[in-house]
């Protein structure tokens, strides 16, 4: 299977800033910046629990070499 690079950058550093993005929110939302229901807050956290398997798996595949970069743009 072969990763793909976005602008220079491997797919799964992208899944990386994203999960940065994500995290703020959450700390945000639950310390009650962000005024939101406490679903919202469950949301994300499954949200962020899957996204960071998939970026961490792809960063292992990578690193042993399952998976290879396909360069895209």
């Amino acid at each position: 299977m072969r990763v793909p690079i976005i602008f220079g950058l491997p797919l799964h550093i992208w899944l990386g800033f994203i999960l940065f993005v994500m995290i703020v929110f959450q700390v945000l939302i639950g310390r009650r910046i962000i005024k939101l229901p406490f679903k919202w807050h469950r949301i994300m956290g499954y949200s962020i629990l899957v996204l960071a398997a998939i970026h961490g798996a792809i960063g292992a595949g990578l690193m042993f070499g399952v998976f290879r970069y396909k360069f895209v743009f």
